[in-house]
């Protein structure tokens, strides 16, 4: 595992942390209790998904982000191509 992606997975940990705490207010909290712990357990997934895939995450949304989304798609297409005519 590289330093990046132990970045990623402590930066997941954190999420998973300060999810779970928002969620524990949340109950002792009145008012707008129901948001802040939903609000909470959509923190802790995605830190769950960083924690378990780690630094793909992160580049998966920069490629969805990019205007090339579709360029590992054709990379892999003219892989499994070149593969298939040896």
């Amino acid at each position: 595992m590289t330093q990046r992606d132990l970045v990623w997975r402590v930066a997941g940990a954190a999420l998973i942390a300060s999810g779970a705490l928002a969620t524990r207010a949340a109950t002792a909290a009145a008012g707008s209790a129901d948001l802040v712990g939903l609000l909470g357990v959509l923190v802790a997934a995605g830190g769950l998904l960083l924690l378990i895939c780690g630094k793909k995450v992160g580049l998966a949304l920069r490629v969805e982000r990019s205007r090339h989304r579709e360029l590992p798609g054709a990379i892999r297409t003219a892989r499994q191509a070149r593969r298939r005519n040896r």
